[in-house]
């Protein structure tokens, strides 16, 4: 292989060609040789000292050459895979280890940079489709200044608490009752239809209160609407600044400015939270050139006269807003405008069918811009506003215009696309009837349509419902919202009247909701809802209690905590009144004399006299039959003298003339129909024998046991047992059982043992005579029989120990152990004795 250094001299664009042949040559044949080593090299190196060396220098010569290409590599690259800390390959274990991941992946990267340099210098690499300029104004830049911050707000900035209510300060007061609104026009600006016209809808005969719904209908769109442009590009953010409209003059140079515009775009920004219907605080207005921002609570009055109506309401200028349904609400509760020619971006995202359709995310998408949103929660009274949230009110519109632009070609280009689609599909479509718009305007039409009935929306004010608590305010509502069941307004008890809970919850919520309308707050400020159905479920007892049940308490439930107690305490006498009334009944209407015929035995329903005392004490019996209850106490009192069947008092339910606290009349009927119900059967009378006074009346066949049954025997001790005298029987066939098991007898041991002639000791010669009796004996005629007693045998139920019988039981378990011992002593056999001797020992295969 040639010198790289003399190669590198040397080398040009025309002799490039050759040298690359030359390297590819110089590594196959280096590949080829290092394949044909042998395995055993260092059997050859350790015999042949030549080999060792020139194996050596080459090794070193490679590691060289590696170290310099790894070297190029980091220099060329500085953000290379190379390991930190390891400069080079020095050893046989460093290549073993690190050549892939230093050697292989560096040259991989190497190679895929000179690709690329390539495909770029002979013109392959293209441009792609959709082309972002990052130097654009009021793109790259503004979005590097405005990150979204992450985190929680300032709580000074969220809720200004401090701040002097601005409704103060305004020269017609808030009107918050539950009158209807109509709108206030003092001149209808750009009308088709005079101020005093009634539209009536073609498909409904109700009344339409929008002003401007005729020419909303009847819209003649501009032209250019329709055609596709251009995007403009918006002015940069940061070197432009807006306008600040506090005053009546200011507000009349913007209107000059915005009656020369083609679009405009709008944004609002509201407090609901210090307000009981809430208050617009600001107003966002952006043309193509400049931003506005209208300080709506110290121009209130002057925007009410609706005089921003003339250029919101002229069908030439667009009118661009995101999500404009609250927008338009907004706009006709505080300052009496309406728009015409809207087009909301929100129904063009849906129609083009992106994944979201937040002006957040179209602000990200098409102007690579990111808000922080943090500032939607942000108090919008605050005065003077700092810089951040300014500028966060002005992202909202400034760029709105561009949007705009791209939205209406895509909306253009997706129709013509459809369009082409259905005119090469080979499928037949259904005839409809022809249509005056073209299929490029179809996706344009459908969101000027769906922007129109936005447009149509009317604000009415909400009335309080206390019996139904419908409306989104009512009662009935939040309590669904927060699933609690048993305070929505379809939750009726069996006995259809409310709980005490559900009746403390409406008392709590009115309450709320008045106060509310009255110092002109949010009911979520005035009491938060979680307090609400906390003093539904316990009502509190005391002022010190209720109080205790906020951390921390409410400023308005500070001032007022004694109204709120005595509403609720109000609301609970009312419920104990009204539950008593419904509870107590009228009168029972018995009959003085009110009697039951229960098996031709007449009972009359008695009073309950006796007071709640032990459940299950009885009460002293005056009947003379057993119609009695253990739970309900004795049976009721009769009017038969011989069959008396009444108690004086009831175990369980006390007395019928008891205090009214301790028995109600509701009570007392649940009682009565319950001793009515009772079916009070006599027990069988005693028969009398006739055999006099002193004797013993017994039942008729008392001896006889009934059919089918067992005798039952009864047990006797075996100390209080008798021993029946036995009658002799003389009878030499009568087999003797049951007789006690005598003692063996121990065979004596003598010194002298048995004689040479075989005879043996005078016991030895018993016990042998014993051995040899049999059984069955017989026995003279004249020999008498011992009786045998079965007084004297122990009984099974008797469990009296036995030593006898426990000294057999233990020599059996001892002989069993001795049995089972195999070897000497040990409880099994050694493993010689317990290996198999043969095969198939247990016959399982034959």
């Amino acid at each position: 292989m040639a010198d790289p250094q003399a190669s590198s001299s040397t080398l040009s664009s025309s002799s490039f060609p050759d040298f690359n042949s030359k390297v590819q040559t110089a590594a196959l044949n280096a590949t080829r040789s290092a394949a044909g080593l042998p395995a055993d090299i260092q059997f050859h190196r350790s015999i042949d000292p030549d080999l060792a060396e020139d194996l050596d220098a080459f090794s070193s010569r490679v590691l060289s050459l590696t170290n310099n290409i790894l070297s190029l590599v980091a220099t060329a690259d500085p953000s290379s895979s190379r390991r930190k800390g390891k400069a080079k390959l020095q050893t046989q274990d460093d290549v073993v280890d690190d050549f892939h991941s230093l050697v292989v992946d560096c040259m991989d990267q190497m190679l895929e940079r000179t690709d690329i340099c390539l495909d770029e210098f002979l013109g392959r690499t293209k441009a792609p489709l959709v082309a972002i300029n990052y130097d654009a104004p009021g793109l790259r830049k503004t979005a590097k200044k405005n990150p979204t911050q992450r985190g929680q707000l300032d709580a000074a900035v969220q809720h200004a608490s401090n701040l002097a209510k601005p409704q103060l300060a305004f020269k017609h007061a808030v009107n918050n009752s539950d009158e209807p609104w109509h709108p206030v026009l003092s001149h209808k600006f750009n009308a088709q239809v005079p101020l005093g016209h009634v539209y009536r809808d073609s498909d409904a005969e109700t009344l339409m209160n929008h002003p401007y719904r005729y020419e909303i209908m009847h819209i003649p769109y501009p032209a250019r609407m329709f055609v596709a442009a251009e995007p403009i590009q918006p002015t940069p953010l940061e070197s432009t600044s807006a306008t600040w409209v506090s005053t009546p003059d200011a507000l009349d140079s913007m209107l000059d400015e915005l009656r020369e515009a083609l679009e405009i775009a709008i944004d609002l920004e509201h407090n609901n939270y210090r307000s009981y219907a809430g208050i617009v605080c600001l107003m966002q207005i952006s043309t193509r050139k400049q931003d506005w921002i209208v300080d709506t609570l110290a121009l209130r009055a002057e925007l009410a006269t609706g005089a921003l109506n003339e250029v919101l309401t002229d069908p030439k200028i667009i009118k661009v807003l995101h999500g404009a349904e609250s927008d338009i609400i907004w706009l006709q509760q505080d300052f009496n405008l309406y728009i015409v020619n809207l087009f909301d971006t929100f129904h063009a995202s849906k129609l083009l069918e992106f994944p979201r359709h937040g002006l957040a995310n179209l602000l990200e998408m098409y102007c690579d811009f990111v808000p922080d949103k943090r500032y939607q929660l942000a108090d919008w009274r605050i005065r003077p506003l700092p810089e951040d949230m300014l500028q966060y009110a002005r992202s909202d519109t400034h760029f709105l215009l561009f949007i705009y632009d791209n939205l209406r070609n895509a909306l253009l280009d997706r129709a013509v696309s459809r369009a082409q689609s259905k005119s090469r599909s080979p499928s037949p479509a259904r005839h409809s009837p022809p249509s005056t718009t073209p299929p490029e305007q179809a996706l344009i039409r459908q969101a000027l349509s769906r922007s129109e009935e936005t447009a149509l929306r009317t604000y009415e004010k909400e009335t309080y419902d206390f019996e139904l608590g419908a409306g989104s305010g009512g009662w009935d509502t939040l309590a669904r919202k927060w699933n609690k069941g048993g305070l929505v307004a379809a939750a009726e008890t069996p006995l259809g009247s409310e709980t005490l809970q559900r009746a403390v919850y409406r008392c709590v919520h009115a309450w709320r909701d008045e106060i509310a309308r009255a110092e002109d707050e949010s009911t979520r400020y005035v009491l938060p809802n979680h307090y609400l159905f906390q003093l539904a479920e316990r009502p509190p007892a005391d002022m010190a209690a209720l109080l205790q049940m906020f951390r921390p308490v409410p400023p308005v439930v500070r001032r007022r905590a004694k109204e709120l107690f005595e509403a609720i305490r109000a609301c609970l006498q009312d419920y104990v009144s009204k539950k008593a009334e419904k509870s107590a009944p009228a009168p029972p209407a018995v009959e003085k004399d009110a009697e039951m015929q229960v098996d031709e035995v007449v009972v009359a329903v008695a009073p309950v006299t006796a007071a709640v005392g032990n459940l299950w004490s009885r009460a002293p019996e005056t009947s003379t039959l057993a119609g009695k209850s253990a739970l309900f106490g004795s049976s009721l009192p009769s009017k038969a003298p011989a069959m008396a069947l009444a108690a004086s008092t009831s175990s369980l339910f006390g007395a019928k003339d008891s205090a009214p606290h301790q028995l109600t009349s509701r009570f007392q009927e649940v009682v009565a129909r319950i001793h009515r119900a009772l079916v009070i059967v006599p027990s069988m009378p005693v028969v009398d024998s006739g055999a006099g006074e002193g004797a013993e009346s017994t039942p008729q066949n008392a001896g006889e046991p009934a059919h089918g049954m067992q005798v039952e025997v009864p047990y006797v001790p075996a100390a209080q047992r008798a021993t029946k005298q036995i009658v002799e029987v003389v009878d030499d066939s009568i087999v003797v059982v049951g007789q006690a098991r005598q003692k063996k007898r121990k065979r004596a041991k003598t010194d002298t043992g048995a004689d040479g002639d075989g005879d043996a000791t005078t016991a030895d010669s018993a016990t042998a005579s014993l051995r040899k009796t049999p059984k069955k004996e017989k026995r003279d005629e004249g020999e008498e029989v011992e009786a045998f007693d079965f007084g004297a045998v122990p009984n099974i139920l008797d469990d009296v120990p036995n030593d006898e019988d426990n000294r057999v039981k233990r020599k059996k378990k001892q002989k069993q152990v001795k049995d089972k011992a195999f070897y000497g002593d040990f409880p099994a056999p050694p493993k010689a004795h317990s290996e198999l001797k043969g095969g198939n020992q247990s016959h399982t295969f034959k």
